[in-house]
């Protein structure tokens, strides 16, 4: 008597069924042990790439990839087993879309997690692509870029699945127009310190002037900038209107310049006024800290009350404390080469009336009236 099998019993389409199932399986189950080897496939060109640049943060990338590469390898595994089942149409136009899905996401996951690695410092990010971000800047720049990528991912998957994204990006445009009306001044102030951030006019320690503040800059923060003014008082100033104004650093200075005008009683003969311009000349010229080229003396006018004599000259020195001692020393060397030549420095001189004033006549009276 003939043995009747299971399989045997089985109607035609259902052993087809169950075969091609057997085999998707088996597919899915080869594809899941070789996915190391897959991925490694996938990845190779990429690690080759690395190590001929001698790129150091090349195993970075490559962890920052592998883990979308298995996806995509996933996303393989899925495609080979709707093939072999031979899915109704409503099921495969399904799966297509689910498979379409998990490569795109794949793709972008790569694209997020490579920005990670290339935004993790200033000097990496300017090798790849040339552009210097200063490093307080990077975690901005990261958060901003990585929002553009899930907002575009959002979007291609939605349309991937047949829903109209229109309505969607223009609630989100609504949306982001009333946040940005609500938070500008939040939103300025961030522009603001990126721009402070980014073009460096100052940075903590140093000393400016604004036509709102000035002092030594001791805090620049995400929405205002904190300096401390000579008298010690502590003004913290909105970031967008510190990079809207006019911004002087003094500490940024190489030189500093001494520019005065000397002022000689009309007394003085001109053998006596040639001799102080030639001793004046003489005097900045043996100064160490005087640039020779820029020394200028010259006798320049006839004042209403005293002749001037214009001094000019550069101090290489930044600090104002020592720029302040050397202008001392030179103001005392003027002074003594004035005593020696017995000259005088004229005082300026100012009306004063002392009394009472003069009554108006019956006159002067009619006349106002």
């Amino acid at each position: 008597m003939d043995t009747i099998t299971f399989w045997d019993q089985l109607p035609q389409p259902a052993r087809e069924t169950l075969l091609r199932v057997l085999l998707a399986v088996l597919a899915l189950l080869v594809i899941w042990l070789l996915r190391r080897i897959l991925t490694w496939l996938f990845v190779a060109p990429l690690r080759r790439y690395t190590r001929k640049n001698s790129i150091q943060w090349g195993e970075s990338l490559l962890e920052a990839v592998i883990p979308p590469v298995r996806a995509l390898v996933f996303a393989l595994g899925l495609y080979v087993v709707a093939s072999i089942l031979e899915l109704d149409p409503e099921t495969r136009v399904f799966a297509d879309h689910l498979i379409r899905t998990l490569v795109i996401i794949a793709i972008f996951l790569v694209i997020y997690r490579v920005m990670d690695v290339l935004t993790e410092s200033s000097p990496r990010l300017y090798r790849v692509s040339r552009i210097d971000v200063e490093d307080r800047l990077l975690p901005f720049v990261r958060t901003g870029v990585k929002v553009v990528i899930l907002a575009v991912l959002l979007v291609i998957v939605i349309g991937e699945w047949g829903y109209n994204v229109s309505g969607l990006i223009a609630g989100l445009g609504l949306g982001g127009l009333a946040v940005s009306l609500a938070a500008q001044d939040t939103i300025a102030n961030l522009f603001g310190f990126s721009a402070i951030v980014g073009d460096r006019p100052f940075v903590v320690g140093e000393y400016i002037k604004t036509p709102d503040v000035e002092g030594t800059v001791e805090h620049v923060g995400l929405r205002s900038t904190r300096v401390r003014q000579p008298d010690q008082a502590y003004v913290t100033i909105p970031n967008s209107k510190l990079v809207s104004s006019a911004v002087l650093n003094w500490s940024r200075l190489s030189k500093r310049w001494l520019n005065t005008t000397m002022r000689i009683e009309y007394t003085a003969t001109s053998r006596q006024l040639e001799a102080l311009l030639e001793r004046l000349r003489a005097m900045l010229a043996a100064r160490e800290r005087v640039e020779p080229d820029s020394i200028v003396v010259f006798f320049t006018n006839f004042g209403e009350q005293a002749l001037e004599v214009l001094v000019r000259c550069y101090i290489p020195i930044a600090d104002w404390v020592e720029f302040s001692r050397e202008k001392e020393a030179i103001n005392l060397e003027i002074l003594r080469i004035v005593e020696d030549l017995g000259l005088s420095l004229a005082v300026p001189n100012r009306p004063m009336w002392v009394g009472r004033l003069p009554e108006p006549s019956n006159h002067e009276e009619s006349v106002q009236s």
